[in-house]
């Protein structure tokens, strides 16, 4: 595409819509995630007994593994929600600019 195509999508009415709604949408998912992931770190820094903890008596595998593992996961789904989201809302907003400006 041409520089003057890529001018046209910038003045497009939608297009900064799209953008502050994209914007949005990554820096919640980004707050929650930052969140955990740092809130987990510091309860190894200034809690590392609670952690340590064992999930049943006798056992060796501590609390810290299973939360890790649920953090990971639950990354993974709220990336996969950002890609949804993207698909539904996005992309169907940025085909309207494209078809506008391409006409």
């Amino acid at each position: 595409m041409s520089s003057a195509v890529y001018e046209q999508i910038r003045r497009n009415r939608k297009y900064p819509l799209m953008v502050a709604r994209r914007r949005r949408l990554a820096h919640s998912l980004a707050m929650v995630v930052l969140g955990l992931f740092f809130g987990f770190i510091l309860v190894v820094a200034f809690n590392p007994k609670l952690l340590a903890t064992p999930v049943s008596d006798g056992a060796v595998t501590t609390i810290a593994i299973p939360l890790g593992v649920a953090m990971i996961v639950l990354f993974w789904l709220l990336t996969g929600f950002y890609v949804m989201r993207a698909q539904r809302d996005f992309d169907s907003i940025k085909r309207e600019i494209l078809k506008e400006v391409t006409q």
